[in-house]
């Protein structure tokens, strides 16, 4: 079974309007991992997930070829809460890369409740204020209470999760989605659907798909993921920088842009690209006409959870996929879903062809 681009466009955007209303703050994915689980089990033979909140999704090989992981992350950046003052407002602290910048103002949900981000008001600021970049620790969350007593009854307590409330909306320029949590949703709804197109086929071996927990916040799940699943070899899927707006130096920063294909991380600050599995990639978009953006990140700059799967054991040969995004680590993430469907078709030829990952060395 094929399906068509604009049918598979139509699936990844519904899918990924589905999980990215849902919350999944790193260290609190119950929702999300659930309803992947549920999902999974309908195209996978098994499907569990670990103590820690990994899912583990595997369709069993016929024996012609090596043990593939593919991975992507359930957790998004948000909050978490601090403490609760008696005149019931909420203070916070930050999980995962959330911009101060990116706070104020903003609506959010704490253990679903509806609540906004303030601060002093403009009217009441001086110039140097209105201009200043506010820190996290003067903010706080107005949940509508009137005091600690009410927030508390709202079954709102110390350690509970804040995400952003931003739900995904199709934009007018044609096939470009923006909301909250792209950065990974997008990444599960491509490795979901491709597990649903492949229902009726049986792999050359046995194929992983591993959601895992926690990227966001130090690449934690990946460290017991990979252990645990012991691939031969790992393709990591997930959301990258887009050098395509006018506030960014296309050929000095980043040379990547929405709507010119899926990217093939070369290197960032935690993870190479194994020159095996790059190449088995490149020849998987070479056969089925998706173009690669090609592109590399300074250190200390954006890793991904390649980072932790190939160092685990003896080491795990690993590749990265990214889908370039506007407006990385904000609520408003602006996404190409036809670079979605790029990477959804990539994957399927390179699952295809993996009868041929016979040469998975650093010498070849």
């Amino acid at each position: 079974m094929n399906d068509n681009s604009d049918s598979m466009k139509q699936a990844l955007r519904a899918r990924l309007k589905t999980l990215t209303a849902l919350d999944g703050v790193a260290g609190f994915e119950q929702e999300v991992v659930a309803y992947l689980r549920d999902a999974f089990r309908d195209y996978a033979d098994e499907v569990r997930v670990d103590r820690m909140g990994n899912l583990y999704a595997r369709r069993h090989g016929r024996g012609g070829g090596p043990h593939l992981m593919l991975e992507a992350h359930s957790d998004e950046i948000g909050g978490i809460v601090k403490s609760i003052d008696e005149s019931g407002f909420i203070r916070m602290q930050t999980m995962g890369g959330v911009s101060p910048a990116m706070l104020v103002g903003r609506r959010v949900r704490v253990r679903k409740q509806l609540g906004v981000v303030g601060v002093k008001s403009g009217h009441l600021q001086t110039p140097q204020e209105r201009q200043t970049v506010q820190p996290v620790d003067t903010l706080y969350i107005d949940v509508g209470a009137s005091s600690g007593a009410e927030v508390r009854a709202l079954g709102i307590a110390i350690g509970d999760p804040i995400a952003y409330y931003s739900p995904m909306v199709n934009l007018p320029g044609g096939d470009r989605v923006s909301g909250k949590a792209i950065d990974n949703r997008i990444g599960c709804a491509i490795l979901l659907e491709l597990f649903r197109v492949l229902a009726d086929t049986t792999p050359a071996g046995p194929v992983d798909v591993v959601i895992c927990v926690q990227e966001e916040v130090g690449l934690r799940g990946a460290r017991v993921a990979a252990y645990t699943a012991k691939p031969d070899y790992a393709v990591v899927i997930d959301t990258f920088m887009a050098g395509d707006t006018p506030d960014v130096d296309y050929y000095r920063e980043m040379p990547t842009a929405i709507g010119q294909g899926p990217v093939l991380l070369l290197a960032n600050s935690a993870h190479i690209g194994h020159p095996a599995v790059n190449r088995y990639l490149e020849e998987a978009a070479a056969a089925v006409n998706v173009p690669l953006q090609r592109a590399t990140v300074a250190q200390g700059m954006a890793a991904t959870d390649a980072g932790a799967i190939h160092l685990s054991r003896d080491g795990v040969p690993t590749a990265g996929i990214g889908l370039a995004r506007r407006y990385s680590h904000t609520p408003i993430c602006v996404l190409d879903i036809n670079d979605a469907v790029g990477a959804w078709r990539l994957l399927h030829a390179f699952v295809g062809d993996m009868e041929r990952h016979t040469d998975l060395e650093f010498l070849s």
